[in-house]
């Protein structure tokens, strides 16, 4: 029986840097280990569901909430550099998760946002980062932003970088499960701001992603729904062609942004476990649903 409530605790990857809180749901038999790189604008509590039936498949779920989001330290929305974020993610989990858990190697799944995070985390080819999943990620958006928007976050990134903006995402978006909708919209620590100099760096990071595709070594899973207007299916489909790597890719019919807040939970879940315990080839994972 995997435990209900999650470990919490906070840690600093170095001196001076943002104190990171996570939440870490352990099995009593830990099979494998997963660390899931959140959503932009949310925090790892919106995780829990998703975490509590991976651990019961005996899998050791690690979720920090990203600097700036949750109740990690850092001004809301503001990463600064990405590359150094993932740097400290990739040290937490290494240096803080691996060791309670008895285990020398984890898998990352990130979402949206925290997909491209986990792109990054994989061009860096540790050794200790056996697999890859990767849902809806955020390569290019898929909906209009105003050109106005653009030109002011190019602007107030060399005056003011650390200036928010607002994100312009609507939440009926994410799922079409209205109670998602609803506490989305009602949680505390959920916000739409993005600073100037992490649009700027977002903009490098997936043109970045895209480029370096074929230098990822880790076995791909590749999660869509056809539904999703936030993202841009052709752009991650592109990185998808790229890879050269071991690949899988399931697309989901008529599911929205956030799949595992989808009525296709169920299969998702599925196939993040059994992707994280190599229990599935990529040859088995390449049927669009």
């Amino acid at each position: 029986m995997s435990r209900s409530v999650p470990e919490e605790g906070s840690w600093s990857p170095r001196a001076g840097a943002r104190r990171l809180h996570y939440r870490l749901w352990r099995p009593p038999a830990v099979c494998a280990v997963l660390a899931v790189v959140h959503g932009f604008g949310e925090h790892g509590g919106r995780y829990d569901p998703v975490a509590r039936e991976l651990a019961e498949r005996g899998i050791c779920v690690a979720v920090p909430d990203l600097p700036g989001h949750g109740t990690s330290e850092g001004a809301p929305g503001d990463l600064g550099s990405l590359s150094e974020c993932v740097a400290d993610l990739r040290a937490l989990v290494r240096d803080a998760v691996l060791p309670r858990c008895g285990r020398t190697e984890y898998a990352v799944f990130g979402h949206s946002f925290g997909g491209l995070m986990a792109i990054l985390w994989a061009l860096e080819r540790p050794a200790d980062l056996c697999r890859l999943a990767v849902q809806s990620p955020l390569l290019e958006v898929g909906f209009r932003i105003p050109r106005w928007k653009t030109a002011a976050a190019q602007l107030l990134g060399r005056a003011a970088p650390q200036v928010p903006l607002s994100m312009g995402i609507d939440p009926d978006w994410l799922s079409g499960d209205p109670d998602v909708v609803r506490a989305y919209r009602a949680d505390p620590l959920v916000h739409g701001r993005m600073s100037a100099r992490t649009y700027q760096a977002l903009l490098r990071a997936r043109t970045l992603a895209q480029a370096q595709a074929r230098l990822v070594r880790a076995p791909v899973l590749l999660l869509l729904g056809e539904a999703d207007r936030i993202i841009s299916l052709r752009a991650a489909r592109s990185w998808f062609e790229r890879l050269q790597a071991p690949r899988a890719l399931r697309v989901f019919a008529e599911a929205r942004h956030e799949l595992h807040h989808e009525p296709v939970r169920e299969e998702v879940i599925r196939l993040l476990a059994d992707w994280t315990l190599g229990r599935m080839t990529p040859e088995q994972g390449s049927d669009a649903t």
